[in-house]
């Protein structure tokens, strides 16, 4: 089967076909660096990480590219607040994005520009659509988007009305008083004295939001993408006024073939935000939560839906991770005491299965919850055969590859698959499992029920399975 995803563009599910053969131009909105990073930025970019990956998985030649905005009002605004100079801020807080993503496990961007670092070029694509008319300067000082140009395209992306976006638009579109019509959106915008800026044929200002990322995404990609990406609520307007600029600029269509966005995350329904005030900084969470329990909460959902936070659903997805890890654990364990060759040789047969299931999920547009459902039966069925022998150290090496190659993809389980056992998280060998069942049967012998119960417990919650019957105490890992 082949790659098929959803894209915004068409709203429907079609044939991944890049315009580009082999090689996919990949952009990805980045931050606006005003702050720390919350949980949904999180989100965000580790499911465009494992979509990065799983092309490259296939085989494709990926050039993913990934801005910082590190000009904006909001920016400028937080820097008044604090009395800091507003481009020391924003480069602090992009040192901080940085690591945030470092520390999820999210790869670099091939290319990360940033807006202060192409103001020349923004310049040159602006003087360009006020030239082939999609534009126009006004005696503030500022340039607007001519939409009433490209009236036709009004929606495209977003598939509301003229008329449903003027009057839901609210907050989102900025209402100035030098605009033609009111959807007009500005590419560059007068600054005060006071505020950073740039000479330019209209005056002392600086960038709209929108321009940057025509500007960066051309000059690092292609003037036509094949994959744009980014949150679901930068559809309207920001990625809506990247097509009309784009294609006004280029003349060709389309600006991207196929455009991705990943659901919210709220707190009880509502998006997180940091304009609601409702959101914990990736900092925060890291601070109580493993970043491969971060990834694997946010993984365990399809990333076009919605997911809703809370500390009980991190706590669930740890125990769900743990459940991987441990079979992890076991197979490291039982490679110590195989034999080199003679083994169980359907093992291969499983890890082939689990292999076409893993991609037959991910072709689903990048299913990544499926992907792990049926990771989970692949987990089972090893440690169902390691519970009755003991597979030669080839096959079970070849069980480790088979986690290493899903891992390249997902990003999860790369500290239990390098780590030795004793230093993962719920390893326990044969040995150590012998001696707890022992100190229960001493427990029980001494009707120390309360003591016998937390053994019991404490091995299950390190995936071992105790089934006491008349021929005594067997185990088995879960």
């Amino acid at each position: 089967m082949a790659l098929r995803v959803y894209n915004t563009l068409t709203r429907e599910m079609e044939e991944f076909v890049p315009i580009h053969g082999k090689k996919i131009n990949m952009y990805v909105c980045g931050p606006t660096v005003y702050d720390h990073c919350h949980l949904g930025h999180a989100r965000s970019y580790i499911s465009f990480d494992v979509i990065r990956r799983y092309l490259l998985y296939l085989g494709y030649d990926v050039h993913y590219i990934s801005n910082v905005t590190d000009v904006d009002d909001k920016i400028i605004n937080r820097a008044k607040e604090t009395g800091e100079d507003p481009f020391d801020l924003s480069a602090r807080f992009t040192r901080s994005f940085i690591e945030d993503m470092a520390s999820l496990g999210v790869k670099m961007p091939d290319e990360q520009p940033t807006v202060t670092g192409h103001i020349k070029e923004i310049i040159d694509v602006v003087k360009v659509l006020i030239l082939k008319g999609f534009a126009y300067a006004t005696l503030q000082g500022n340039v607007y988007y001519d939409l009433t140009k490209s009236q036709e395209k009004i929606g495209i992306l977003s598939h509301q009305t003229t008329e449903g976006l003027m009057e839901g638009s609210g907050a989102r579109i900025d209402v100035e008083k030098d605009k033609r019509y009111p959807l007009d959106f500005v590419l560059w915008k007068n600054s005060p004295p006071d505020e950073p800026g740039w000479d330019s044929p209209w005056g002392r200002g600086r960038p709209g939001w929108h321009i940057e990322c025509t500007v960066m995404s051309m000059k690092y990609g292609s003037q036509q993408l094949d994959i744009h990406g980014g949150g679901a609520d930068l559809i309207f307007p920001h990625h809506e006024a990247e097509i009309h600029q784009s294609e006004g600029y280029t003349g060709k269509q389309p600006f991207s073939k196929y455009w991705l966005h990943n659901g919210f995350l709220t707190i009880d329904k509502e998006k997180m935000s940091k304009s609601l005030g409702n959101f914990f900084t990736i900092k925060q969470v890291l601070g109580e939560f493993p970043p491969e329990v971060i990834r694997f909460f946010i993984l365990n959902t399809h990333y076009r839906n919605t997911i809703d936070y809370s500390e009980k659903h991190l706590e669930e997805a740890g125990r769900a991770y743990e459940r991987i890890s441990n079979t992890i654990t076991n197979v490291k364990y039982a490679i110590e005491s195989a034999a080199e060759e003679g083994g169980d040789p359907g093992i291969y047969g499983e890890i082939d299965e689990a292999r076409k299931l893993f991609i037959w999920s991910m072709d689903e547009d990048f299913n990544t919850r499926e992907a792990l459902a049926n990771l989970f039966i692949f987990s089972r069925r090893i440690n169902a055969i390691l519970s009755e022998s003991i597979p030669d150290r080839k096959s079970l090496q070849a069980v480790l590859g088979f986690f290493s190659e899903i891992d390249g993809v997902l990003g999860v389980f790369g500290k239990d698959i390098r780590g030795t056992p004793e230093g993962i998280t719920g390893g326990l060998s044969d040995k150590d499992i012998d001696a707890m069942i022992q100190q229960r049967e001493e427990a029980r012998g001494a009707k120390d029920w309360k003591r016998a119960d937390t053994i019991r417990d404490e091995l299950k919650e390190k995936g071992i399975i105790i089934e006491d019957g008349k021929e005594g105490v067997r185990w088995r890992r879960a």
